[in-house]
C-alpha cells in the first residue's frame, strides 16, 4: 500500500506516531489525510497506543484552501471526500487503544477537528486553537461542532464557532479543549512517556476492553454499557483464573 505523501508513520515500542507532514502549516490536501485501510495496516503491528502530531512548528492549520476550492468545483467529489474524512475521524475516535494529540503551534479548523477526535490533547504554552471556518463563509465539516459541544457545552461552542477567534493554550485548558499545557516547545516526548506509562505492561486484550468500556460509556445507554462491562469483566476474570491455575 502506497504511503501518503503528507503523512509520516513511525513505531516507538508499542506506540504508533502519526505525523501530519505538510510543512510549514501542515495543511490537509484532502479531508481523508490517511486512508482507513492504511491506518489499520499500521495499527496491526502490536500498537497499544497512538500519538497524532504535526511535523515542525505546527500541529495543523486545517484545510488547504486552494485544494478545497479546486475540489468544490465538483460537489459530488467534495461530498465524497468530506464523507471519507468524517469516516476517518470516527474511526480514530472509536479505536480501542488510547489516542493522544501532541499539539504545538497552530491547531485550526480541520486540524482542531482531528485533535478533538483524540482521547487526550496536550499542548505547549504557545499553542493556539481556532475554528476559523466562519471567516471563509464555511462551517466545520468533520464533526467539530458535535465534538466541541460535547466538551465545552452548547453556549461556549457557539461562541467559538461564530467568532472564529483564536484561543490561547490557557483558555483551551480552561475550556477542556486541552487536557494539559506544557511549558516546553515540544510536548511529543512527554506524550510518549505518558502513553508508555499507561500501556507498556498491559496486555493488548485488557487495553482494548478498557477502551471499549470508555467508548460504550459515551455512545450507548448506561444500562447497556453496564451489561457489556459485566460481560468483559467476567471474560477477563476467567482468563486471569486460567492463567493463575496454570501457574503463570
Amino acid at each position: 500500500m502506497a504511503k501518503p505523501k503528507t503523512i509520516k508513520w513511525e513505531k516507538d515500542g508499542y506506540l504508533g506516531i502519526l505525523s501530519i507532514d505538510n510543512p510549514p502549516g501542515n495543511y490537509f490536501i484532502n479531508p481523508e489525510f490517511v486512508s482507513i485501510p492504511q491506518l489499520k495496516e499500521w495499527l496491526s503491528d502490536d500498537i497499544k497506543a497512538m500519538i497524532i502530531t504535526g511535523t515542525g512548528r505546527h500541529f495543523s492549520a486545517g484545510a488547504d484552501m486552494k485544494a478545497l476550492i479546486n475540489q468544490s468545483v465538483d460537489l459530488s467529489v467534495l461530498k465524497q471526500n468530506m464523507i471519507k474524512g468524517n469516516q476517518l475521524l470516527d474511526f480514530i475516535a472509536g479505536l480501542e487503544i488510547p489516542v493522544l494529540a501532541s499539539i504545538s503551534g497552530v491547531c485550526f479548523g480541520g486540524g482542531m477537528e482531528v485533535a478533538l477526535a483524540c482521547d487526550i490533547r496536550i499542548c505547549t504554552s504557545r499553542s493556539m486553537f481556532a475554528f476559523p471556518e466562519i471567516n471563509h463563509d464555511l462551517i466545520p465539516g468533520l464533526g467539530g461542532v458535535k465534538r466541541l459541544q460535547k466538551i465545552c457545552g452548547h453556549k461556549t461552542a457557539m461562541e467559538i464557532m461564530f467568532s472564529g477567534d483564536i484561543l490561547n493554550a490557557g483558555k483551551a485548558l480552561e475550556l477542556k479543549i486541552a487536557d494539559q499545557v506544557l511549558p516546553s516547545k515540544d510536548c511529543l516526548d512527554y506524550g510518549k512517556q505518558f502513553l508508555h506509562g499507561l500501556v507498556k505492561d498491559r496486555p493488548m486484550k485488557l487495553i482494548q476492553m478498557l477502551m471499549r468500556s470508555f467508548r460504550n460509556a459515551e455512545s450507548i445507554e448506561a444500562s447497556e454499557a453496564m451489561i457489556k462491562d459485566v460481560e468483559m469483566f467476567c471474560e477477563l476474570a476467567h482468563d486471569y483464573s486460567v492463567k493463575k491455575m496454570k501457574g503463570k
